[in-house]
């Protein structure tokens, strides 16, 4: 009888170590890690054509006109600030000294844009001292619009003939 009531509990034990395994799962504690991270935000530029050549005309003729180029806006600030477009341009002037009497910038409709922002246009802006051309509004995040603007160029009829030249600067804020 003694016999038995040995297996008996080393039987027992076996079970009661089998149930918890080794190197036991079960944790004594717990804790959470915050993690954090940062989205940089980027810049925000605009391209230009690095010349355009208007369309020709006689003296005597009121204005000359053409497009400028390709004109592309990239926001990659991650922000929902919108952005403005500006234009300013010298007065064109030949080698004769006769000078433009004046300067206007027509962005057009956007040709295409990306992400979200809606791009608009101020229309036909005299930018002989400066002026918005065109805006980017309730943008979200990164966004691109392009333009293709159309310059007019109003010249005096004394104008004489030459080449004229001028320099029309666009930027963004």
């Amino acid at each position: 009888m003694k016999t038995l009531r040995t297996l008996g509990t080393v039987a027992v034990t076996g079970t009661v170590l089998a149930i918890l395994p080794l190197g036991s799962a079960m944790a004594a504690s717990s804790g959470d890690t915050t993690a954090t991270f940062t989205l940089a935000g980027g810049s925000l530029d605009v391209t230009t054509a690095a010349g355009a050549a208007l369309t020709n005309a006689a003296p005597g003729a009121a204005s000359v006109s053409g497009s400028l180029g390709a004109v592309g806006v990239s926001d990659t600030r991650g922000s929902t600030a919108g952005w403005v477009m500006s234009a300013a341009s010298t007065t064109f002037v030949d080698g004769a000294g006769s000078v433009s009497t004046g300067v206007s910038y027509d962005s057009g409709e956007a040709t295409a844009s990306t992400g979200t922002v809606t791009p608009t246009t101020t229309g036909a802006t005299s930018i002989t001292t400066g002026a918005p051309v065109a805006e980017g509004t309730l943008a979200s995040g990164n966004n691109t619009a392009s333009y293709t603007p159309t310059l007019t160029v109003t010249l005096p009829a004394s104008a004489l003939a030459g080449d004229y030249t001028g320099t029309v600067t666009t930027s963004i804020l």
